[in-house]
């Protein structure tokens, strides 16, 4: 019997139907309006899909693998989708340098129409495992600071007492004077004091705070990047310091940001859970 030759393989079809499809999606602003979110929620899923299935496969891991500072005692971690699906259990049952994960900010949002696809799993299972939690807004100063503040408001939703202060992630101008991203940084912090009636926390490098944002924003609590012995900022000045991105956490497949907070546990949930803020 001969061989079916086939000529015109399905996976050739595939890539010829989404090639034809994102041409026409960039040729015709109301289809990308009307296709773009199924589109997300389809890649979203295909991917949601392959992180499940990786998650038997994890490696156990022994060590953080970074050499934690000094005279601190409250560690925590920050996540998004990069990290791919966690396993909130195997990180709340870690305990390696004398250290356990006690706090967890993870992407909630970017921009005005970017949602962190594993944002819902991580607050409901590191709430689960007893992990404080709270969620960052990845800003982008081309965009309105307003808009960005109702998109992250609306995934939030309702903002719990066991949970720790917002936080807005600013780390690039994406183009614009620095005087414009003030005033749309201020715009989203506003708002957001308006919806929850408490001070957002800021994160961002201490390159870029020494450059933009020193001598502003005075009353919000700042989140210091630097992967250094220690940050340029002042320690009166900054309430929490990322140290390192390059950190390892059992139940989690890819490096890692870690931090430490400035003061004991104590100090901790006064200032950082949002049941202890002052109304």
């Amino acid at each position: 019997m001969s061989k079916k030759v086939n000529i015109f393989p399905f996976s050739s079809f595939l890539l010829i139907f989404f090639m034809g499809l994102g041409y026409l999606i960039k040729e015709n602003p109301d289809v990308k309006a009307s296709l773009g979110p199924y589109i997300e929620k389809s890649i979203n899923l295909v991917l949601n899909v392959r992180d499940y299935i990786e998650v038997p496969f994890y490696k156990h891991i022994d060590g953080y693998g970074v050499k934690l500072p000094n005279k601190y005692s409250v560690h925590g971690i920050d996540v998004s989708h990069h990290q791919k699906l966690i396993d909130w259990k195997r990180v709340s049952e870690m305990y390696a340098q004398d250290t356990q994960v006690k706090f967890v900010y993870a992407k909630a949002t970017e921009g005005e129409d970017h949602k962190d696809r594993h944002f819902y799993h991580n607050r409901k299972n590191a709430k689960k495992e007893l992990i404080s939690f709270g969620a960052y807004h990845f800003f982008r100063p081309k965009k309105s600071g307003t808009k960005q503040a109702e998109f992250f408001i609306e995934t939030i939703g309702e903002l719990h007492a066991s949970e720790m202060v917002p936080v807005v992630d600013i780390e690039i101008l994406d183009g614009i004077s620095p005087e414009v991203m003030r005033e749309r940084l201020a715009d989203f912090l506003q708002k957001v004091e308006e919806e929850w009636n408490i001070k957002p926390m800021i994160y961002t490098g201490d390159s870029f705070y020494k450059d933009y944002l020193k001598g502003h924003f005075r009353k919000y609590r700042v989140w210091i990047a630097n992967y250094g012995q220690e940050t340029q900022a002042s320690t009166k000045r900054w309430t929490m310091w990322q140290h390192t991105q390059s950190a390892t956490i059992d139940g989690i497949p890819e490096s890692v940001d870690m931090n430490v907070f400035y003061g004991d546990w104590e100090a901790f949930k006064k200032a950082m859970l949002v049941g202890y803020q002052s109304h």
